[in-house]
C-alpha cells in the first residue's frame, strides 16, 4: 500500500493532506508512533525505532513549547525515509509555514486527522489492509502462473492449499474486464459477490477480475448464476467483456479453466462481443497456445507479413481497415458501415492492402495469412496491456 491508500481507509478517510500532495505514491510498509523521540531534552534518542516506509502518527506533544522543535523532527524523519507524518491537532491546529515548506520541498506527506482517531485503531486497520493487500497480490501472481506456465499436479495442489479455501470437484472460470475503464470502481463491486461463492474465490488480475466457482457436478450453470448474482447486486454488464472456461477438475486442470477464461475474455473484447465461450474460440485456440508458448516467433510472423502496414505512417488507415476487415470475416458492408465509408472505399483499400504484403497471393490464401497476422497482432496488443 501507499499514502494514497492509507488514506482511503475507514478510518483515515476524514484525514486532511497539509503538505507534502506529490508524495502521496510513497509506498507504505508500517505505522508507528512518535512521542518524545526528536525532543532535545531526551538524552536518549529513539530515532533507529522509526523504520522506512513508516507513516509516523503523534500529537506533538513534545513541541508544546517550542515549535522549531517541528521543524527539527520533519527533517529527521525526511533523513530515516518516513513515508509520511500524521499528526493529531490538539496541540497544534496548523503547522508553522517552515515546516510545509520543507515538507513540500521534499514531497513528503504531512496528514493532519479529522477527529479524535486512536492511534492503536488506525495501526490496527492499516496491518489489517496491508495483510489483505498481499493476499490479494498472492491471487494475481497466482493467476499469473496457471496462465503463462506449465504447471505439475503437485503445484497445482500446492496453490490450492494455500489460497485456504474449500474447493469442490469441478471448476467453472469467469474472467471480466470493463469495455472502457475509467475507473477500478467497478473491480470493488464484484467483491460483493464473494460472500455467494461458498468454494470458490474472486481476485484481480491486472485490470480484469477472476471468478472461480467450484462446484460438485459438472451440470452447474455458471453462466447462468453469475448473471442472476450480478442482477442482484445491480452490477451491469452492457460495458464488460466476459470470458468464460469450459468445466474442469478442479485439483489438475485449475489452470486450463483461468487460462481459457482469461484467453476467451482477450477474444470478446477483439470480436467486441460481450461474453465468449472458450468452446466457441474454433481455431482461434490455435492462435492463443502459439502466442502463449511463443510470442517472439508469433510476433516475428507479424512483423514480417504484416510490416508494409505497421510501418506506413502515410496512410495509417490501410492498417485499422485490415484489422475491421478480419473483424468483420471478410463482409465489405460491415467494414464500411464501422468506417463510416462507402463500400468502394474499402475496396480500393483492400487493393492497397493486398499490393503491400501479398501481391501474388490467391484470395484464399491471402485471407488465410491476413487473418491469422492480424489476430495475432491483435492479441499480442492486448497481452502486453
Amino acid at each position: 500500500m501507499n499514502v494514497k491508500n492509507f488514506l482511503q481507509l475507514p478510518i483515515t478517510k476524514a484525514f486532511t493532506v497539509v503538505a507534502g500532495r506529490n508524495g502521496l505514491h510513497k509506498p507504505v510498509h508500517n505505522v508507528e508512533i512518535l512521542d518524545f523521540e526528536f525532543s532535545p531534552d531526551i538524552q536518549t534518542v529513539r530515532e533507529t525505532v522509526f523504520t522506512p516506509n513508516s507513516v509516523v502518527l503523534s500529537s506533538l506533544l513534545f513541541a508544546k513549547q517550542e515549535p522549531e522543535y517541528l521543524l527539527n523532527a520533519v527533517k529527521n524523519l525526511i533523513q530515516l525515509d518516513a513515508s509520511a507524518l500524521a499528526y493529531k491537532p490538539v496541540i497544534y491546529k496548523d503547522l508553522p509555514e517552515k515546516v510545509l515548506a520543507l515538507a513540500d520541498e521534499h514531497h513528503f506527506p504531512i496528514l493532519r486527522f479529522g477527529g479524535d482517531e486512536f492511534f492503536e485503531k488506525i495501526i490496527l486497520e492499516t496491518m489489517a489492509f496491508a495483510k489483505t493487500q498481499d493476499y490479494t497480490f498472492f491471487l494475481a501472481t497466482i493467476m499469473g502462473r496457471l496462465i503463462n506456465e506449465e504447471l505439475s499436479d503437485e503445484q497445482i495442489k500446492s496453490f490450492l492449499q494455500q489460497m485456504n479455501k474449500t474447493f469442490e470437484k469441478y471448476v467453472f472460470v469467469a474472467n471480466v474486464q470493463m469495455n472502457q475503464m475509467v475507473n477500478t470502481q467497478w473491480m470493488e463491486n464484484f467483491f460483493n459477490l464473494e460472500p455467494l461463492l461458498k468454494s470458490g474465490i474472486i481476485c484481480t488480475f491486472k485490470k480484469s477480475m477472476f471468478i472461480l466457482m467450484t462446484h460438485p457436478s459438472q451440470q452447474l450453470q455458471f453462466e447462468k448464476l453469475l448473471n442472476e448474482w450480478l442482477t442482484m447486486y445491480d452490477i451491469a454488464t452492457e460495458n464488460l467483456f466476459i470470458g468464460y472456461s469450459n468445466v474442469h477438475l478442479t485439483e489438475v486442470e485449475l489452470h486450463l479453466a483461468v487460462r481459457e477464461a482469461y484467453f476467451s475474455r482477450i477474444m470478446a473484447e477483439i470480436y467486441t462481443i460481450s461474453t465468449y465461450h472458450y468452446k466457441n474460440l474454433a481455431s482461434d485456440c490455435l492462435l492463443i497456445e502459439l502466442h502463449r508458448k511463443d510470442a517472439h516467433f508469433a510476433m516475428d510472423y507479424v512483423n514480417n507479413y504484416l510490416g508494409p502496414l505497421l510501418e506506413n505512417k502515410v496512410d495509417p488507415d490501410l492498417m485499422n481497415t485490415a484489422i475491421t476487415f478480419v473483424i468483420k470475416k471478410g463482409n465489405i458492408k460491415e467494414v464500411a458501415v464501422a468506417h463510416f465509408c462507402h463500400p468502394n472505399t474499402i475496396r480500393y483499400r483492400m487493393t492497397k492492402i493486398r499490393q503491400l504484403i501479398a501481391p501474388l497471393e490467391n484470395d484464399y490464401v491471402f485471407y488465410e495469412r491476413l487473418s491469422t497476422a492480424v489476430k495475432l497482432y491483435l492479441l499480442h496488443s492486448k497481452v502486453e496491456e
